[in-house]
């Protein structure tokens, strides 16, 4: 397996002779750990396309692959790949999105069990350009913040709720607003009650996140998902929020990447953010999307001592 570090970018590697599938050994899946840790976002070129099970299977080395709840949007054999498309069939879209700007998130930030990784594997690009998927470091804005507003973050709580627009489309058991309680969620009084099912439009999240395997610390906020800061008045929070969020996109934090045939890309979820630029309406973009979450929702709010 080769790994190389993307010229010009503090952010992504582009890893060769790895193929996508649910047989890798130990050692070659610690390796893919390594590197991610590192890169935060390792597009994987040169292999043979994976069928479905073969890309759930590779996904589910690293973490456990919830459905994504929606009716429509999924593939209609295995719930948890979600299809992302504009393209319209017989009236009806094949997935969720459309050529337009998608706004900076992290998937399932609106969940009490958060996404830990993402994989996308190309299936069809626009023909003239666009689409791009763009990834800032989440670990690197909260290292570059003073240290009186990083002890602060880590006192605050926020909630996320999903975007609108899907509400019709996911199914009503993932409905509703959850939370993380408890004294090692830190969102809730000592005697609420822990929910546990990856179910939930609506969620509170503290503010910084903690990688479980590398100890780095990410700010844990995105201008799609994330509405209201609890311990703000509205006004103090949007405040916030938007000079958190202003670093998305942050020149020397973010690597925009240019989809070519057959890539797979795979990202560290909790601590980056992402975008996808417009592309021209006539062209057809087709991508598979998998999201491993951690097992343990309480797992990525642990936090060692603050500095």
């Amino acid at each position: 397996m080769d790994v190389s570090p993307i010229p010009g970018s503090s952010v992504g590697a582009v890893v060769h002779g790895t193929d996508i599938t649910p047989d890798l050994d130990g050692t070659t899946v610690e390796r893919i750990w390594a590197a991610l840790d590192r890169h935060l976002v390792l597009v994987f070129r040169g292999h043979r396309d994976p069928s479905n099970d073969e890309l759930l299977g590779f996904g589910r080395r690293f973490g456990h692959i919830p459905k994504t709840g929606l009716t429509t949007g999924a593939s209609p054999d295995h719930n948890e790949i979600l299809i992302i498309s504009n393209i319209v069939e017989n009236g009806r879209k094949i997935g969720v999105g459309d050529a337009g700007w998608m706004d900076w998130h992290t998937d399932y930030s609106f969940r009490p069990r958060v996404s830990r990784i993402g994989f996308l594997a190309a299936v069809e690009l626009p023909v003239s350009g666009g689409g791009q998927t763009l990834f800032t470091d989440m670990y690197a804005v909260y290292d570059s913040l003073p240290a009186q507003l990083r002890r602060r973050l880590h006192t605050y709580r926020a909630r996320h709720a999903l975007r609108s627009g899907y509400e019709e489309t996911i199914e009503e058991g993932f409905q509703g607003e959850v939370s993380l309680a408890g004294p090692e969620g830190g969102a809730g009084p000592a005697d609420a009650t822990v929910i546990l099912p990856e179910d939930g439009t609506s969620t509170v999240h503290p503010m910084i996140a903690r990688n479980p395997r590398t100890g780095r610390h990410a700010v844990y906020v995105n201008p799609l998902n994330t509405k209201r800061v609890l311990e703000l008045d509205p006004t103090a929070s949007k405040e916030l929020l938007q000079d958190l969020c202003g670093y998305a996109g942050a020149p020397g934090l973010t690597y925009a990447h240019t989809w070519q045939p057959g890539d797979i890309v795979m990202w560290d979820q909790l601590g980056t953010i992402h975008a996808k630029t417009p592309f021209d309406p006539a062209d057809r973009r087709i991508l598979r999307k998998v999201v491993a979450i951690f097992d343990d929702p309480a797992e990525p709010w642990r936090a060692e001592a603050v500095a």
